[in-house]
């Protein structure tokens, strides 16, 4: 399983290149979830629709689970989020602490922030575990492109979701419904072993396998 996210990292990394406007060399930018997060050397410091933060300090160390919603989807992105809020509370004690899931609208249009929340709070609860963070147009549009997703979709969000490792790096991504629940779980989990991020493995743990399990 260790190298088999070591392999899936390294592809699912250069397909993510053009999103983040970086260049080739992991070690001199900055991590793929800042690109993602806060393009264009913004300030590293959002709110979700719930009010909480969430800043670079908040997801340093943190392996995060970023995936697209809108107020109004349709019902396969509808049930995405509810698994991912699902699987979000269903994650072992000791490792629930240390994941963190993120949710980014497709519909600046016609989404605020009192409407993601709303609609957030009537599918999962009024305490999510899912960050819902509001987007603006041109980022929406930056980031279809970067996915291969076609404008004409949008606002329907993209099936799309993305791992990252403790150090902000793209592991994983998937794509289609329904989501597999149960494969992000253990990637999850395998993940963690990588204090230091797919790129060094984790000094406590045994080193990769030759054979994906």
């Amino acid at each position: 399983m260790r190298s088999t996210l070591r392999v899936w990292a390294l592809i699912a990394g250069i397909s993510l290149l053009g999103m983040l406007g970086e260049g080739p060399s992991r070690s001199a930018r900055a991590s793929d979830l800042t690109g993602l997060l806060w393009p264009g050397g913004t300030a590293e410091h959002r709110a979700d629709v719930q009010g909480r933060a969430v800043s670079s300090a908040t997801l340093a160390d943190r392996i995060t689970v970023v995936s697209f919603v809108r107020a109004g989807c349709m019902i396969l992105c509808v049930t995405r989020l509810m698994d991912l809020d699902r699987l979000a509370r269903d994650l072992p004690d000791a490792l629930r602490g240390r994941v963190v899931f993120l949710a980014i609208d497709t519909d600046p249009a016609a989404d605020d922030a009192a409407r993601l929340r709303a609609f957030a709070e009537s599918l999962v609860g009024p305490e999510p575990r899912l960050h819902l963070l509001t987007a603006d147009a041109a980022a929406t549009r930056a980031l279809a492109a970067a996915l291969h997703y076609p404008a004409s979709a949008l606002p329907e969000p993209p099936p799309t979701v993305l791992l990252f490792d403790r150090r902000g790096q793209v592991a994983m991504t998937y794509g289609g419904d329904p989501l597999d629940a149960p494969r992000l779980a253990r990637d999850i989990a395998t993940l963690d072993t990588f204090t230091q991020g797919l790129d060094q493995a984790s000094a406590d743990a045994s080193g990769p396998s030759q054979t994906a399990r």
